[in-house]
C-alpha cells in the first residue's frame, strides 16, 4: 500500500485562475482495473499558457471531460458544473496493465491529468506503428485524435541514462506537441511539395464546422518564396518559436521566406531577438508606423500572418491595415489570447472568429496531422516527424530557452499562478518532477 496520498489540481470552470490542490484521502486502494486498460502514474508534466486554452475552450471542445473528477473528490469540489480538471503534456509510468504488449514499468508520453492520482486508460495497440497506443474509451471518442494517441518507451537503466532521459523527457513534455504544430504548418500547410499540401483545418475535429465554412487552402496560398514575408505574432511563445525555427532552418533554400518577422510585447523583445530566428523583431504597436517602409515591402510582396495568440487583436489589426496596401495578405490563427474570460465571453469570441472565415483561417493541429497521416501513411509521418524533433533537441531546441524544474504538486501550483499572472520570463519552460509523490504501488 502506498503511504502517499494522491493530490490533484482542480479548477473553477468559470475562471482558471481559481485553482485548488486537493488531497484525495479516500482514494487508495484504487478500484480494480478494467480489461483492455492500463493504469498510469504521472511522472513529468509541463505547464505553458496552452493549458489555459484547454481551460478556456474546455466547454466547447470537450477538454473538461477527458479526465473527470474522481469519485473520491471532497464534497466541496465535487460539483462538475463548477469544477473540473485540465490536463497537461508529459510522461507517466504504467503501474498496472491488462493489455498484452504494455508491460508494467513502461513509460508513456501523452496527454495526462494534472495530479499524482493514477489514471486509467482504455487502449488498443496501433497496428502499423510499434510503440504507440490509442485511447478508445467512450468518454473520449469525440475528442480530437491528437489527444488520444500515446507513445511508449522502455525505462532507462543506468544512472547516466536516467540523467539524460530526464532532460530529454523534460523537453518532450514542454515542447514536443508545440513543435509538432509548427512542423505541420511549415511542412504541410506551407508545403513546398504539392502532394503534401493539407488544409489548415478541414472541419472534421474540434468544433466540427460545416465544410461550407472551411476556407479552402491552395498551392498558391501555400507558396513561400523570395517575395514572401512571414509575420509571426506572439513571437516569443513556444509554438511560435518552433514554427520560426522550422521556417529558418528546415526548408529548401529556394522555399524560404524573404523575411521572418517576430511581433510581440516590449518585455519579450530582447529574448526574441537573441533566439536568432527572426530577421526583424517589432512591438505590437509598430503598426502605427509605415509598415511598408519598416519591412521593406514592395507592391508584389506576399504577406503571411500567423497569429499564435497576440494581445488585443493585434494580428487582426495589422492584417486589416496591410490589406489596404497589399493584395496578397493571408491570416492564419493558431492560438488564442491568454485572458481569463468567462465561458460565455469565450464562446462569443470563438463564434465571432468563425463568422469571418474569408478574413482569418483557423489552424487545427489534430486535423492537420490526420490529413498528413492519410497522405504519407502513419509510419512515414512519424518517422519524418521524429527526425525533425530529435534534430531540434540535439541542437539545444531554441537558443536561450531553458527548462525550469519544479518538484511535486506544490511547485506546480505556484507555477500555474506565475503563468496566469504573467510573471514568467519568455526564456522559461516549466516542467515538474512528480516522482516523490508518484503512486506506483496501489
Amino acid at each position: 500500500m502506498a503511504t502517499t496520498v494522491p493530490r490533484i489540481q482542480i479548477l473553477s470552470k468559470n475562471n482558471y485562475e481559481e485553482q485548488y490542490i486537493v488531497s484525495l484521502t479516500d482514494t487508495i486502494p484504487l478500484a480494480p482495473l478494467h480489461n483492455s486498460a492500463i493504469r498510469v502514474s504521472p511522472k513529468i508534466l509541463s505547464l505553458t499558457t496552452n493549458n489555459f486554452t484547454y481551460a478556456r475552450l474546455g466547454h466547447l471542445v470537450g477538454w473538461w471531460d477527458v479526465h473527470p473528477l474522481p469519485p473520491s473528490t471532497p464534497a466541496g469540489f465535487s460539483d462538475v458544473k463548477k469544477y473540473g480538471r485540465i490536463s497537461a503534456w508529459g510522461y507517466g509510468v504504467v503501474v498496472e496493465s491488462n493489455v498484452t504488449g504494455v508491460e508494467v514499468g513502461t513509460q508513456l508520453y501523452g496527454y495526462l491529468p494534472i495530479g499524482t492520482l493514477p489514471v486509467d486508460l482504455e487502449v488498443q495497440l496501433t497496428p502499423n506503428i510499434p510503440g504507440q497506443i490509442l485511447e478508445i474509451s467512450k468518454q473520449r471518442e469525440k475528442l480530437m485524435s491528437i489527444y488520444n494517441r500515446y507513445m511508449l518507451y522502455s525505462p532507462a537503466t543506468t544512472q547516466e541514462e536516467k540523467a539524460k532521459e530526464k532532460q530529454s523527457q523534460g523537453y518532450d513534455s514542454l515542447f514536443q506537441v508545440l513543435f509538432e504544430t509548427g512542423y505541420l504548418i511549415n511542412r504541410f500547410v506551407l508545403a513546398w511539395e504539392p502532394d503534401l499540401l493539407v488544409l489548415p483545418s478541414d472541419g472534421s475535429e474540434g468544433l466540427r464546422r460545416p465544410s461550407a465554412d472551411v476556407k479552402q487552402w491552395t498551392l498558391v496560398d501555400a507558396k513561400v518564396g523570395d517575395n514572401t514575408n512571414v509575420l509571426i505574432f506572439s513571437a516569443s511563445g513556444k509554438t511560435a518559436l518552433a514554427f520560426a525555427y522550422l521556417l529558418k532552418h528546415r526548408r529548401p533554400t529556394d522555399k524560404k521566406p524573404r523575411a521572418i518577422v517576430g511581433i510581440g510585447s516590449d518585455s519579450t523583445k530582447t529574448f526574441t531577438q537573441q533566439t536568432g530566428l527572426y530577421d526583424y523583431v517589432l512591438a505590437y504597436d509598430s503598426d502605427s508606423r509605415d509598415l511598408g517602409a519598416e519591412l521593406a515591402l514592395d507592391a508584389d510582396s506576399k504577406i503571411i500572418i500567423v497569429d499564435f495568440g497576440s494581445r488585443g487583436g493585434a494580428a487582426d489589426r495589422w492584417a486589416d491595415k496591410l490589406r489596404q496596401s497589399y493584395k496578397n495578405v493571408a491570416l492564419l490563427g493558431v492560438g488564442v489570447e491568454v485572458v481569463a474570460d468567462s465561458p460565455e465571453k469565450t464562446t462569443e469570441k470563438i463564434l465571432s472568429n468563425l463568422r469571418t472565415p474569408n478574413l482569418k483561417t483557423q489552424v487545427n493541429a489534430s486535423e492537420m496531422r490526420s490529413q498528413a497521416m492519410k497522405i504519407m501513411g502513419e509510419k512515414s509521418y512519424f518517422k519524418d516527424f521524429w527526425e525533425e524533433w530529435n534534430l531540434c533537441k540535439e541542437g539545444g531546441v531554441v537558443k536561450g530557452l531553458r527548462l525550469v524544474w519544479g518538484q511535486g504538486m506544490d511547485d506546480l501550483a505556484k507555477a500555474w499562478e506565475t503563468l496566469y499572472k504573467g510573471e514568467f520570463g519568455p526564456d522559461e519552460g516549466f516542467v515538474f518532477d512528480l516522482s516523490a509523490e508518484r503512486i506506483d504501488k496501489i
